[in-house]
């Protein structure tokens, strides 16, 4: 979990990949990572001049963070809790399953994109109005706690690396600042349907649990 230079496996075997014959390929990086940036923004950089047809998917934070594995899940579950260093910031969550639909098409198109492609939700939403959500959809109370930069990386320093665990707490505050408060139509572009909201995913996902 967070490799620090996932470029040092990915580029070779590009590489090796175009060799071979490929002409298109697919990255799957973050909207949080601009091209050029760390971790995959390397990749991203080298994208184009090693493939004739590519594209970059740069999603957003997954709706699923709330409903599978992920640490916010489990808070929700056990505890009714959210945490983040995020305040009040929002976030245009995004369905893993239209990330993947976008990634379809990118891949089978007659023609790749040949750009970077920012994937979003309907709506930006900050964690209040997440917390809200899920306690309109289970009837379950769920509260949106706000801690502090310090707090939150300390908090994950617990579970994840040092290095990683300021990574994640600045990623959220990232988003207090609004680095996040951004919607686009690239699912509705690419799938030629519209983005599945937050609420109609939870809906969906609470009928499949009972």
């Amino acid at each position: 979990m967070g490799d620090s230079d996932p470029a040092a496996v990915m580029l070779p075997f590009l590489r090796r990949a175009r060799t071979a014959g490929v002409h298109r390929a697919v990255l799957l990086s973050s909207s949080a990572i601009p091209e050029g940036g760390p971790a995959v923004g390397t990749v991203h950089q080298a994208l184009p001049g090693l493939f004739e047809q590519w594209a970059v998917l740069r999603p957003s934070w997954f709706m699923q963070n709330f409903t599978g594995t992920h640490m916010h899940a489990r808070s929700i579950r056990d505890e009714g809790v959210i945490r983040t260093a995020a305040g009040s910031g929002r976030v245009g969550f995004v369905d893993a399953e239209d990330i993947a639909a976008a990634a379809v098409r990118a891949l089978t198109d007659e023609q790749a994109p040949n750009t970077d492609l920012v994937l979003t939700g309907p709506e930006a939403l900050g964690y209040d109005d997440i917390a809200s959500i899920v306690t309109e959809v289970t009837g379950r109370a769920v509260v949106h706690r706000r801690l502090s930069y310090e707090e939150m990386r300390d908090r994950l320093t617990a579970q994840l690396p040092v290095e990683f665990a300021a990574m994640l707490a600045g990623l959220d505050r990232a988003i207090a600042e609004g680095a996040e408060d951004r919607v686009t139509d690239t699912v509705q572009h690419l799938t030629g349907r519209p983005a599945r909201t937050f609420r109609a995913l939870l809906e969906r996902e609470t009928r499949c649990a009972g």
